[in-house]
């Protein structure tokens, strides 16, 4: 009968143990499934940025262009 009550509370203790064990272990870097954000090599050509110019961004540049002109008028060797 003590026999048995000594090898029970062993393997009580043991378990319990081993279980706090587990629950310490590292959290992996990995998302779940479904939730990581895709690659661009994943996202298909047409879901991806869109590679033409509005016309805000068109006047824009020609805005830049022309002023990047005129500094090097004023500032030659700048």
């Amino acid at each position: 009968m003590r026999l048995a009550v000594v090898a029970s509370t062993l393997i009580l203790f043991a378990a319990s143990t081993f279980d706090s064990a587990l629950a310490q272990s590292a959290p992996s870097n990995e998302a779940p499934v479904g939730h990581r954000q895709p690659k661009a090599t994943e996202v298909p050509p047409s879901q991806g940025q869109p590679d033409q110019e509005t016309a805000a961004e068109k006047k824009q540049k020609e805005l830049d262009q022309a002023l990047d002109k005129k500094l090097k008028s004023i500032c030659r060797g700048c």
